[in-house]
């Protein structure tokens, strides 16, 4: 029986019933393998935090005592994947689709440089959440929260692979590739796809398996 539970993060406006997400769910299924997804939104998508979502995750992995972990990552939740391998010495391994670095710095450069910017950071912004198909709001103060997360210093050595698309126009794979770049204990593939990664999906479970595998952490 493994000692390994595989813990998968869900993107920014997204689900645990996303596309990525189901097709990794089935697979694991498939292969006998434990495969845990939580709702990193918690039901309040209007409020959502980078700091809310790292507690779900501590949550979710405090439910299996004993257990080290392998985090599978897509857009922010890849980022999240790698913040928490930093907070976590149980966490032996990630896998990171598009992470998001640099979150705060990238979403504030997006927006109006007057937006956020009265009342301490207060106010709301309109977004497209995938989850539900539609326009919703979002609270400005998770760029608040963001900005302390940025000072995270990535230095503990976890053996992480990013598969970035070269096609990304939601995050640029310039940000990947200088993660890798200052990370020995980093691996990037670039494959000729976008944001989503589905024109890979395939290809993409094989690899993550693959990379678990060579680390010890599954046995397929």
């Amino acid at each position: 029986m493994t000692t390994t539970q595989i813990i998968y993060l869900h993107g920014f406006a997204s689900s645990p019933q996303s596309k990525k997400a189901s097709a990794f769910k089935k697979r694991f299924d498939e292969l006998g393998l434990s495969l845990s997804i939580p709702d990193l939104e918690g039901g309040d998508f209007k409020h959502l935090t980078i700091s809310g979502q790292m507690q779900v995750i501590r949550e979710t992995m405090d439910a299996f005592p004993g257990k080290t972990f392998a985090l599978i990552g897509s857009s922010m939740g890849g980022y999240l994947a790698a913040l928490t391998a930093q907070a976590r010495p149980d966490v032996k391994a990630t896998y990171l689709m598009c992470p998001g670095f640099n979150f705060f710095r990238r979403w504030r450069a997006a927006l109006p440089k007057n937006v956020g910017k009265e009342e301490g950071g207060s106010g709301l912004i309109e977004v497209f959440n995938y989850r539900y198909n539609k326009i919703m709001v979002l609270d400005l103060g998770i760029f608040a929260d963001a900005e302390k997360w940025q000072e995270i210093n990535f230095d503990r050595p976890v053996p992480t692979r990013i598969v970035h698309g070269v096609q990304d126009d939601t995050v640029d794979i310039g940000e990947s590739r200088s993660f890798s770049q200052n990370h020995h204990w980093v691996s990037l593939k670039e494959v000729d796809s976008d944001h989503s990664l589905l024109s890979h999906l395939e290809w993409i479970l094989e690899d993550c398996m693959n990379f678990f595998q060579k680390q010890g952490l599954i046995q397929v």
